[in-house]
């Protein structure tokens, strides 16, 4: 591991991973959008604790494009007594 980099500790857990392709940063806003108005209340997943993360993967040289990884810690809900 090179010196001059941080490293980040985490606890050991389940991430969901939204992968983005097309005009940077649109493409990586809406799919920040779509996880939080579509993804998360249509699955009985929530955020837990940690970072979120950003994974460039590609891009072209103007940034113009990007192909991206999105990374969310989530943990699955638990329903209370009596719910369905």
């Amino acid at each position: 591991m090179p010196a001059d980099l941080d490293v980040i500790d985490l606890l050991a857990g389940a991430w969901v991973v939204f992968r983005t392709s097309g005009p940077h940063p649109a493409a990586l806003q809406d799919a920040f959008a779509a996880s939080a108005t579509e993804w998360f209340p249509s699955n009985p997943w929530l955020l837990r604790p940690g970072p979120s993360i950003v994974a460039i993967l590609d891009r072209a040289p103007d940034f113009s494009t990007a192909t991206c990884e999105l990374w969310f810690p989530i943990e699955r809900a638990t329903l209370s007594p009596g719910a369905r």
